[in-house]
């Protein structure tokens, strides 16, 4: 149908876009494996659920032979496992941004996302896009909130709710925002603050 833009989702969490190619991104939430960041574009099949990511899909798990073997199919460019060690044994992509701007001169020319409910922030390149998904480099990225020790998203928020007296959260619910000249915001639920994201002087890629 005409109406239709794209099809084979999932469970799409946020739709963003690159100011430089034009380009639209989506995160989408996988069943039981793959979390992925596909590009959008007109009538693009995006393969659910024939396909989770590059894989197909069969009996709630994925076949790793043949991955992105239907020419038909648009594909991640990026795509991670939910079982990773670094993630809290369950998960859901949540997009993002493409930074191109310089006020962040670390978060130049990236495509950035999250995971909740890990609080887990990273990125790809945005002109160096993975050819072959999540099979290739995903970057953390990892804050400063003035104490001088790296850490994720949920850790700073564990570190608010310790000075509020709350019970530590144990989930980010991580969403991204951002403002005019380059400003990136992070918000959550748990402490009730939202975040400027600023250069640090130690960062580095």
């Amino acid at each position: 149908l005409g109406e239709i833009y794209a099809y084979g989702t999932r469970n799409p969490q946020r739709l963003f876009w690159d100011a430089k190619t034009r380009r639209m991104y989506m995160s989408d939430i996988g069943q039981n494996v793959v979390e992925e960041i596909s590009p959008v574009t007109p009538g693009a099949n995006l393969g659910w659920n024939v396909w989770e990511g590059s894989f197909r899909y069969v009996n709630r798990f994925v076949l790793l032979d043949k991955p992105r073997s239907d020419p038909n199919v648009t594909y991640p460019v990026v795509e991670y496992d939910q079982r990773d060690a670094l993630l809290q044994g369950n998960s859901a992509a949540i997009g993002g941004l493409v930074y191109r701007h310089t006020a962040i001169r670390q978060l130049a020319d990236l495509l950035i996302f999250g995971d909740n409910p890990s609080g887990e922030i990273f990125y790809v390149h945005a002109d160096k896009l993975p050819p072959a998904g999540g099979q290739d480099a995903i970057r953390r990225i990892l804050l400063d909130d003035g104490s001088g020790t790296p850490k994720t998203f949920l850790e700073i928020i564990r570190a608010a709710n310790a000075k509020q007296g709350k019970t530590p959260a144990t989930r980010a619910d991580l969403r991204f925002g951002t403002g005019p000249d380059g400003q990136v915001f992070l918000l959550n639920k748990g402490d009730g603050i939202v975040r400027q994201l600023v250069a640090g002087e130690r960062a580095s890629r």
